[in-house]
């Protein structure tokens, strides 16, 4: 998958998630580089948006949307989460979350699972981070560090 489809399919899958969940609102790039949304109004964890290790999101938690697809690659490899170190340290220091989404290949991407996460917490998933040279430092998580297998209801590639 090209940077710029995959570039594509997050915004997809940011404007699913948007749309799914109405406590949250978009925020563009022009407002906050390091985060996609702001909750509108009180966040609470359901069966179709789990949290980990918070109870709810008050009005104007930020919101980072991480999007991957289920597998990829002829292999039918997992996919992963790509993580920014800047974003991230901002989004610490910020008290925000990643929403992390996983979704189906193809053709419209439609979300199989999704679960919020303190920033904080993600951290502690990061093994380490890698040196981009001339991009930003980031790290690769796959989703079956985030979700249980019978979350996502695929079975392991």
């Amino acid at each position: 998958m090209s940077r710029a489809s995959s570039k594509r399919g997050g915004e997809n899958a940011a404007s699913e998630v948007i749309q799914r969940f109405p406590e949250l609102e978009y925020v563009p790039d022009t407002d906050a580089q390091h985060y996609d949304a702001r909750v509108s109004e009180l966040l609470c964890p359901s069966t179709a948006l789990p949290f980990v290790g918070i109870c709810l999101l008050e009005v104007d938690t930020v919101v980072e949307i991480k999007s991957t697809m289920v597998v990829y690659g002829s292999a039918q490899s997992r996919g992963g989460f790509y993580l920014r170190r800047k974003q991230h340290q901002r989004l610490v220091n910020e008290a925000g979350v990643y929403l992390f989404v996983v979704c189906e290949p193809r053709p419209s991407r439609p979300l199989i699972a999704a679960k919020v996460v303190p920033a904080t917490s993600v951290g502690g998933i990061v093994s380490s981070w890698i040196d981009g040279g001339d991009r930003a430092d980031y790290a690769q998580i796959t989703w079956g560090r985030i979700f249980d297998e019978n979350e996502v209801g695929r079975p392991s590639p």
